[in-house]
């Protein structure tokens, strides 16, 4: 705790997710050129009642094949605000529905840009602190979870298709999404896979 111009700033954190599935595809998948990575958290998960900024997240990592091990280039985190629990049918890579039944997104703000990720063998934590905190909102009725939404432009990949991966946990919605290529035609205009079968684990870093 701190204060700052008579301000109480209290900082904490919110663990979302205990789960042990192996997830190559989220946030980003290192097996290709390319990728789109989207996960929802419900405000119900978040737990809070007031609007806070969160300052960065943590996701739990694994690596099980040093011998490839490379560092991503070009990294791009998005937070943002989703009407739904779950990723409907016909969504985007750009976070929008075509055509629009109904799902959709507001106030998605890039929170860091162009960053490299190393993963180091075995199991380990990492911590992305942002450029910029994102403001979030409980209190937004119509649009109350979390999006978290990333984009790799890394131009290149790491061989080994099942390494590194994050711990994920599913619960039967489609809370995630993720679209992958090596071309770099690929666009915010492709339609991805939205999958149940299990969100990253998430470290929430927030300051009221």
């Amino acid at each position: 705790m701190s204060i700052v111009n008579n301000h109480i700033i209290t900082k904490f954190e919110k663990t979302i997710g205990n789960g042990t599935t192996n997830n190559v595809y989220l946030p980003f998948y290192w097996y290709y050129n390319y990728s789109y990575g989207a996960m929802i958290y419900t405000k119900q998960e978040l737990g809070l009642s007031r609007a806070v900024n969160i300052k960065g997240i943590r996701f739990q990592y694994g690596r099980n094949d040093p011998t490839n091990a490379k560092t991503a280039l070009h990294q791009y985190c998005y937070l943002g605000q989703v009407n739904s629990d779950e990723f409907a049918t016909n969504v985007r890579n750009g976070m929008y529905q075509n055509p629009y039944a109904g799902w959709e997104t507001t106030n998605i703000i890039e929170v860091k840009s162009n960053f490299s990720v190393s993963v180091p063998n075995g199991s380990t934590t990492i911590e992305f602190l942002f450029d910029n905190y994102y403001r979030y909102d409980p209190e937004i009725s119509t649009h109350p979870h979390l999006l978290v939404y990333w984009k790799s432009r890394w131009t290149a990949f790491e061989s080994g298709s099942t390494s590194p991966w994050t711990e994920s946990q599913a619960n039967g919605k489609f809370n995630s999404y993720y679209d992958y290529d090596d071309l770099t035609s690929m666009t915010d205009a492709d339609a991805g896979t939205r999958a149940s079968t299990g969100r990253p684990n998430i470290e929430l870093i927030i300051e009221v």
